[in-house]
């Protein structure tokens, strides 16, 4: 089997991912950023920085496949320097390393955040690009430099765009669940905007399917589960499956917006994270809605877990471990 590196396998999305491999018998080898309570120590993980070149290139040699996960998820704009750095600049670590000691595929994890607000329903690979954020901007710049390697270079590469992930193990949807749970949800806005939740393992099993697959060398899939729905519908599936009153109570969007604005302004300056930004409420304004038929027709990628199966089992999770 296989000898692979997941840079980021310590993250919701990685820790799936490294144990769904270890399933199929790799020799998988993790990448992650150290957290005060990590072990100085630990089998099969390389600590690092993903902006420390020489740490990546370390943790680089000697593997077939690199899937590449690291990210600095969205925060409201108070850390350019940082996402720009860990995005785009850890990117071309990984891509550089991968180019010198040979690897013979590059999975690259990028985002359907590149498309922004999608202006076609539903949007495809080929959808025009649309980032509307720092995080979405600096993913797109990542993209850009993971093809130019591959064009240039002549390295071997797969782009995955997963939708918005959700699943056992995940929190950031879980202020979501407790805002339902405990009646205290707000709407922003008539919650028309198109959501396309994407369950765990469904994504996981699509970084299978392209693993060391020759139709997948050169191109990029949207992964993620079936169908979209307006955020309201998604707000009455939570509740109930909860068993609680779905949330009526609503906000108008434009206020809150600007109220966000005047939050980043205040607060940017000043290297402050901002109580509330616009990205956040993004959330609630933007369309996210996807087509899965490359994946589909190309990998065989077949989601198998619905909606509401999902939700059941991502709520199971949050309770059994004390979350609800």
């Amino acid at each position: 089997m296989s000898r692979i590196l997941v840079t980021g396998g310590k993250g919701f999305l990685g820790q799936h991912v490294v144990a769904r491999l270890r399933e199929d018998a790799h020799d998988v080898q993790v990448f992650a950023r150290p957290e005060p309570s990590s072990p100085a120590e630990e089998d099969g993980v390389f600590w690092g920085d993903i902006r420390d070149g020489e740490a990546v290139d370390a943790a680089v040699r000697g593997s077939d496949v690199v899937i590449h996960l690291v990210s600095n998820f969205r925060k409201g704009g108070s850390d350019k320097k940082e996402a720009r750095a860990i995005n785009v600049n850890g990117t071309v670590n990984v891509l550089e390393a991968c180019g010198k000691h040979g690897v013979r595929q590059l999975i690259h994890c990028s985002t359907i955040g590149v498309h922004g607000s999608v202006r076609e329903i539903p949007a495809t690979e080929t959808t025009a690009f649309n980032p509307t954020d720092l995080y979405q901007e600096t993913k797109l710049e990542a993209e850009q430099e993971v093809w130019r390697h591959h064009r240039e270079k002549g390295l071997p590469v797969t782009v995955i765009r997963p939708i918005s992930l959700y699943g056992p193990g995940d929190l950031r949807m879980l202020k979501l669940f407790k805002m339902i749970k405990k009646g205290t949800f707000l709407m922003v806005g008539s919650g028309d905007a198109l959501f396309q939740p994407a369950y765990i393992d469904d994504v996981v099993e699509g970084f299978r399917l392209c693993l060391e697959n020759p139709a997948a060398l050169g191109e990029v899939f949207i992964l993620g589960s079936e169908g979209y729905l307006p955020l309201k519908e998604l707000v009455r599936t939570i509740a109930e499956e909860m068993g609680v009153a779905p949330p009526t109570r609503r906000i108008p969007l434009g206020p809150v917006l600007w109220l966000a604005g005047v939050c980043e302004r205040v607060c940017e300056p000043f290297g402050i994270e901002p109580p509330l930004h616009r990205r956040r409420v993004s959330f609630f304004q933007n369309n996210r809605a996807f087509s899965i038929e490359k994946a589909k027709r190309v990998l065989g990628f077949d989601p198998q877990v619905p909606l509401r199966e999902g939700i059941r089992r991502t709520v199971r999770w949050y309770e059994e471990n004390g979350y609800l």
